[in-house]
């Protein structure tokens, strides 16, 4: 029995000692595969800029592609050439306005504002009130302007009091420039008529009228 019992631990404890160490294998095993993985990394990277958007207007009379560009983006801006210090009933005037993109500006396009009108007297002595316009694009600037099938801007319909802007719907494109070039001209001529039968309060009476052209970029 002794020798029986003798044998039994001995092969007892070698068990143990395989299962140990064949735990240990496996630890060892596991250890490998993490010690033996390989890492690799990519990257990628934008680059962003914002376009420019920059215009400036020409009031030459008549209109000169060489004449003053200025940028006019202040109140009052640029003085309209209409030669109306001393208008009668019946005087009509007119005055060209010219608006385009600055080299390396997008395209966009404009829009013609209701003015702000002060006059020195009120009521029937009023000339801002009494005034009636309206406005085409055209590449000229005189009666024949409004002649035939203008693109107008204002008044298709007849002249307007100076409460009224741009009517609804109408497009003023302005093209693109190049990187060296200012872009093509939009080219505006307003007409003012003090109409027949106008109050006789209005005589000396004087009055300004001030309009915003708003240009916005297509991109």
């Amino acid at each position: 029995m002794g020798r029986r019992q003798a044998k039994t631990k001995h092969g007892a404890a070698l068990l143990r000692i395989r299962a140990i160490l064949a735990g240990a294998l496996v630890l060892g095993l596991g250890s490998t595969v993490t010690l033996a993985s390989w890492t690799d990394s990519d990257f990628a990277a934008g680059s962003f800029g914002a376009s420019v958007f920059v215009t400036e207007s020409n009031v030459t009379k008549p209109y000169d592609a060489q004449g003053t560009w200025s940028p006019n983006d202040a109140s009052p801006g640029a003085a309209l050439v209409f030669n109306a210090v001393s208008m009668s009933p019946g005087t009509v005037v007119y005055a060209p306005f010219a608006i385009r993109t600055k080299a390396t500006s997008v395209a966009g396009e404009v829009v013609l504002g209701v003015p702000v009108v002060t006059s020195s007297g009120i009521g029937t002595a009023d000339l801002g009130a009494a005034l009636r316009y309206r406005v085409v694009r055209s590449a000229t600037c005189a009666a024949s302007a409004f002649t035939g099938t203008p693109a107008f801007v204002v008044g298709s319909d007849g002249a307007k009091p100076f409460t009224s802007g741009q009517a609804a719907g109408i497009v003023n494109p302005l093209a693109a420039a190049t990187a060296t070039l200012p872009g093509a001209p939009t080219q505006f001529c307003f007409e003012v008529t003090l109409p027949v039968g106008a109050n006789n309060a209005l005589q000396g009476q004087t009055a300004t009228a001030t309009w915003q052209f708003t240009a916005t970029s297509s991109t």
